[in-house]
């Protein structure tokens, strides 16, 4: 009798990719180390997208028709705006809004969304800021929702939403969890948020972690939504 042997998943999000150069368009390096990963490893990737990031960089057709030629990129929800009128709570865009609000905006993102010809299946909020009035809206638009262990933790989630955690950084030495079977690695494209973007140093990095990774475990890479 052969055994299956379980595999633990690999799953690598990037967060605030939108279409301004260098922030994750044709050419930018960024595009480039993430095409070399997929090449040498199989790496795939979720892309956590605002549809309308700051108000200033519209999601457009040739920039969603540009990720969608690739089979081992999802792309996924990540706010309209990604802003905040209240500059208390940096970015959190759905930190601050009603529950009618946050409808608004969401119908808004995906309306963008359907002009570029792609529905996300899945949302992560920017700055991973919910409120409870937040999360139950958004939660009924997707099939799927990821988000922070300590920062959306005192949210009660529906019965029905799949809801993932899990914020190891790419730039992180020492940190490497296990979520059930899942290592689920979070980052930016670009940025001023912190060191954990995709700089040539942090990429050269994580090719050593996944190097590391596949010398101890059966690996597979995936996205989200292909998460059983």
């Amino acid at each position: 009798m052969c055994l299956e042997i379980m595999k633990n998943n690999v799953v690598i999000a990037i967060d605030d990719v939108h279409p301004e150069k260098d922030w994750g368009v044709e050419g930018d390096v960024q595009v480039e180390y993430l095409k070399s990963l997929n090449e040498k490893y199989g790496c795939k990737f979720n892309l956590f997208i605002p549809s309308n990031y700051h108000d200033k960089y519209p999601i457009t057709k040739e920039f969603v028709d540009f990720w969608k030629q690739y089979d081992w990129i999802e792309m996924s929800n990540h706010g309209h705006y990604h802003a905040c009128k209240n500059d208390g709570i940096g970015e959190m865009e759905f930190f601050e809004l009603t529950t009618g609000e946050a409808n608004q905006r969401i119908q808004e993102s995906l309306s963008l969304w359907e002009e570029c010809g792609y529905k996300p299946h899945g949302f992560r909020a920017p700055g991973w800021g919910l409120t409870q009035e937040s999360a139950n809206v958004v939660s009924s638009y997707f099939q799927w929702v990821a988000g922070h262990e300590e920062i959306n933790k005192d949210i009660v989630w529906p019965s029905d939403t799949k809801y993932f955690i899990g914020a190891d950084g790419i730039n992180e030495p020492n940190s490497l969890s296990l979520y059930g079977n899942t290592f689920m690695f979070q980052s930016h494209i670009n940025g001023v948020h912190n060191d954990n973007v995709w700089t040539e140093e942090n990429y050269l990095h994580f090719e050593q972690v996944i190097d590391y990774l596949l010398s101890q475990y059966e690996l597979q890479f995936v996205t989200i939504s292909e998460i059983k």
